[in-house]
């Protein structure tokens, strides 16, 4: 799998979905697919995909929230959101109450309701 990323700048309040770290702490951003530009790296933030896609057959990047459902086995349900996150080399879905390998969720089973940067009150 090649490495994708987006990035977030917080000045523009702008969302890049071509972005590609380059050398000396820049990143090369695309704002029409065609041209790119240059940039410094620490006025963005930036979010790797996790390589998923979520049920509704959008790609799910570190920084989403995404809700999820949760079976016992047996007859109980829970709906739970979560943040995606990356540590120890692996993305998480992480909430107040526990963490997740994003693996061990069942994907048609996740649905991205927003992210961290645009949509945070969602949390």
């Amino acid at each position: 799998m090649n490495p994708k990323f987006r990035a977030w700048t917080e000045e523009g309040k702008a969302m890049y979905y071509d972005a590609y770290p380059f050398k000396d702490d820049t990143l090369l951003l695309s704002y029409d697919g065609i041209a790119f530009d240059e940039v410094p790296a620490s006025d963005f933030i930036l979010m790797q995909s996790t390589g998923l896609k979520d049920k509704h057959k959008k790609e799910i990047y570190e920084g989403d929230i995404v809700r999820f459902t949760l079976t016992d086995g047996f007859n109980y349900v829970t709906n739970e959101d979560g943040v995606v996150t990356y540590k120890l080399g692996a993305f998480y879905v992480v909430n107040d109450l526990t963490e997740y390998l994003i693996s061990d969720i069942n994907t048609n089973e996740v649905e991205v309701v927003g992210n961290i940067c645009e949509d945070g009150e969602l949390l």
